[in-house]
């Protein structure tokens, strides 16, 4: 079921009849909205899905403002394309989430597939300002060739986090696995677990009491009160720059005590 054209916007002034009627690609046809949902309430500035299945695909594609709210599982590429609002998921989402993101805010309760916040297909650059919080694990490729916004994942991350990012910031409280920030323009990720130490092309700064950090903290408490105390782990970092073979005006930051960020999650 193709659920990309369903937002608050595209519904408001109907009546819960032509809400109904409306027709989503489901496989090769298309069906009513009624016949595959329980259609109830009343049109406005949010919208809720109670029960998905990762047969559910484009939750939220393009959304601009309002508030959708999923319960269950969201299958590929929710949030795709945002560019404003908010994406609330109490449960996983699929591979593809948030590529392209422009804007708004994606809050995951669960886990996230691969290529979180990445280029959407024939794209160049990936999630261009915006909020990601994913409390579980992420897969691989999670903020490839980000631009600007930031993504915040509680759990562990697959291999190539980052990869070729320009500018932004990543944040990881568990286990970076694989490759890390290779290709690093700009931008910072932060590592929060025990991690392998960064490629060769990356230079050692010392260890650092940052001042941005506790900004950050706030921010991300104001959306995720868990995640916001477990940045407290980064009071101290050790930091890293590079990566000096795309420019080296990048940083990759750990956590000076390498678990305070995940036990501070739980």
């Amino acid at each position: 079921l193709d659920l990309g054209s369903i937002n608050p916007a595209a519904l408001a002034g109907m009546d819960l009849d032509q809400v109904r009627r409306l027709r989503i690609p489901a496989g090769a046809r298309s069906a009513a909205l009624g016949d595959v949902f329980a259609v109830n309430g009343e049109t406005g500035g949010s919208l809720a899905f109670r029960g998905l299945t990762p047969a559910c695909l484009r939750v939220a594609y393009g959304l601009n403002d309002g508030l959708i709210e999923v319960s269950g599982q969201a299958g590929l590429e929710c949030g795709r394309e945002m560019r404003g609002g908010t994406v609330r998921v109490r449960g996983d989402v699929g591979d593809d989430a948030a590529t392209g993101m422009r804007g708004g805010v994606l809050h995951v309760s669960g886990r996230a597939g691969d290529r979180l916040g990445a280029p959407a297909p024939g794209a160049v650059n990936g999630m261009n300002e915006g909020t990601i919080i994913i409390a579980g694990d992420a897969g691989a490729y999670a903020g490839q060739r980000m631009r600007r916004g930031l993504m915040i994942i509680g759990g562990n991350a697959g291999d190539c986090l980052a990869d070729c990012m320009l500018a932004g910031t990543v944040a990881v409280l568990g286990r970076a696995t694989g490759t890390v920030a290779s290709g690093l323009r700009r931008g910072t990720v932060m590592l929060g677990n025990e991690a392998a130490l960064p490629a060769a092309s990356f230079g050692y700064c010392g260890s650092h009491a940052l001042g941005i950090v506790t900004l950050l903290q706030r921010h991300v408490a104001s959306l995720d009160r868990g995640l916001g105390r477990a940045l407290e782990g980064f009071s101290t970092t050790e930091r890293w720059s590079g990566d000096l073979s795309a420019g080296g005006c990048g940083e990759v930051l750990f956590a000076r005590n390498g678990q305070s960020a995940r036990r501070a999650a739980r």
